[in-house]
């Protein structure tokens, strides 16, 4: 992945590295701590606004990709090979809410990644100072505002996804924020919304920066389809699609090994950050891949993944590969996604790949379904015969059924959008199908009431907040 660190870029990283410990907390951030120094510091000049602003992108909700790895152990993409209470929590679907004194449980460090200082906490801290006066233009507020509206409602659509209901917090007011309750998913849903729209009308059709690795406008417009996807507003869906569609900006890469690299004409936002999956990892390194050819992954593919592919799916060629590891009895194989194929651990400085967050074969598959869901039923499987095409597979005629086209559709972003984001996990949620399918796939771990498909809220936020309820099973 690409490293493109401005120097100012730098300095609002390491100011935001000096903040106390304390703005980690949801329930307490210092009246005195991030918003003050960070207003003082950050926000005082054109140059030092933007850097101040690309903080948010070095946040682990980002760069650590929660949603790949967790939601794809928790479902149906993922055997992890390596033990560690992470695998051992996630996995067999065992998640803990902690006790109200241990502030280092893995589900306290995701909650805390999305609240933290570099996540929802600074883009509210940065909204704010730049909704004041300040030198620098309106053009550039706009911009800079937008992307904090675009980043804050990604944050939030994962946080509803993982947790449900979750504390909507807009402000850096501790007392505001320490007592906030659980706000409903459909009120989280109605003001992502507004913010999508006032995002997309802030920002321009032209990328603010090199490559595609800040939000544009068709960026705001990609999550807008996906929320309305989710909230089943199939026409608002489908046009939205259709403005990023005619947009004239993108294409799908007809090669499929040029779909994840830097400057794709598929990308509709990437991440150019280096920052690495582990401590000893150097830039580029994927959590999918071996370190070494020869040893094995972390994560192999599960089954069900692997089986889901027709023989002749060039994605299967393209995206999935294997290790051959020796052992005491002989070797076995290991299958890994391979979507991004940068661990050259030689080159840290390779610049070939960029983490993919919104990419238009998407945007397709969110069209496929909206067309769908309003009836036609010939329209949908075009967008879907699209996708097909790139992967090497012979069109498919029209479905005889809303319900036939639906398994074909989520068949395709199965197959299209996996170890991406957390799609499948939250493909199976919203169409009230993940207590089926892990129940016939993980019987052996998955709970028959099927609490497992909402994470639990850490007992520490629990104990710090009485406003907040914790979820069933937990």
């Amino acid at each position: 992945m690409q490293k493109k660190f401005s120097p100012a870029y730098t300095f609002a990283c390491l100011t935001l590295a000096l903040l106390p410990a304390a703005c980690n907390k949801l329930v307490d951030v210092s009246g005195n701590a991030a918003g003050q120094l960070v207003t003082a510091q950050v926000f005082s000049d054109s140059a030092n606004a933007t850097a101040g602003v690309l903080g948010l992108y070095t946040s682990s909700a980002l760069t650590q990709q929660y949603p790949d790895i967790y939601t794809g152990m928790g479902g149906d993409e993922l055997l992890p090979l390596v033990v560690t209470p992470l695998n051992q929590s996630f996995y067999p679907d065992s998640l803990s809410a902690g006790s109200p004194n241990n502030y280092g449980t893995i589900i306290e460090q995701i909650w805390q990644a999305y609240y933290g200082n570099t996540a929802i906490y600074l883009a509210n801290a940065a909204m704010e100072q730049l909704s004041v006066d300040s030198g620098i233009s309106n053009t550039l507020r706009n911009q800079l505002i937008g992307e904090c509206k675009v980043v804050r409602a990604l944050y939030y659509f994962y946080l509803v996804g993982l947790f449900s209901d979750v504390p909507y917090v807009t402000s850096t007011s501790t007392k505001v924020n320490s007592r906030l309750p659980r706000t409903p998913t459909a009120t989280i849903y109605s003001q992502l919304e507004q913010d999508l729209i006032s995002a997309a009308a802030l920002l321009l059709p032209a990328y603010p920066s090199e490559g595609r690795l800040r939000p544009n406008r068709y960026t705001a417009d990609a999550l807008l389809a996906r929320l309305h996807l989710y909230r089943g507003q199939w026409q608002q869906a489908q046009a939205i699609c259709d403005t990023i569609l005619n947009s004239g900006l993108y294409a799908l890469e007809p090669n499929l090994d040029n779909v994840f690299l830097d400057k794709s004409q598929e990308a509709i936002w990437q991440l150019g950050s280096s920052v690495s999956y582990s401590p000893q990892a150097p830039p580029g390194y994927s959590p999918f891949l071996p370190s070494f050819p020869g040893t094995q992954p972390l994560y192999s593919l599960a089954p069900w993944i692997l089986n889901a592919f027709d023989s002749a799916d060039q994605r299967r060629q393209h995206w999935v590969d294997s290790a051959v590891v020796p052992t005491a009895n002989g070797t076995i194989t290991y299958y890994y996604a391979y979507k991004y194929k940068n661990n050259d651990f030689s080159n840290p400085n390779n610049t070939t790949e960029d983490l993919m967050v919104f990419r238009l074969a998407e945007i397709y598959l969110i069209r496929a379904e909206a067309r769908a869901r309003q009836g036609d039923l010939a329209a949908a499987i075009q967008d879907i015969n699209l996708i097909r095409n790139r992967a090497g597979l012979a069109p498919l005629p029209v479905p005889p059924s809303l319900e036939a086209a639906m398994g074909t559709i989520l068949h395709e972003r199965q197959t299209e959008l996996f170890c991406e984001w957390g799609h499948r996990w939250l493909d199976l949620k919203r169409t009230d199908s993940i207590n089926a399918v892990l129940t016939r796939e993980k019987p052996q771990y998955w709970a028959a009431d099927g609490h497992d498909a909402l994470y639990p809220i850490p007992a520490t936020e629990i104990s710090a907040n009485p406003a907040l309820t914790q979820n069933p099973g937990y």
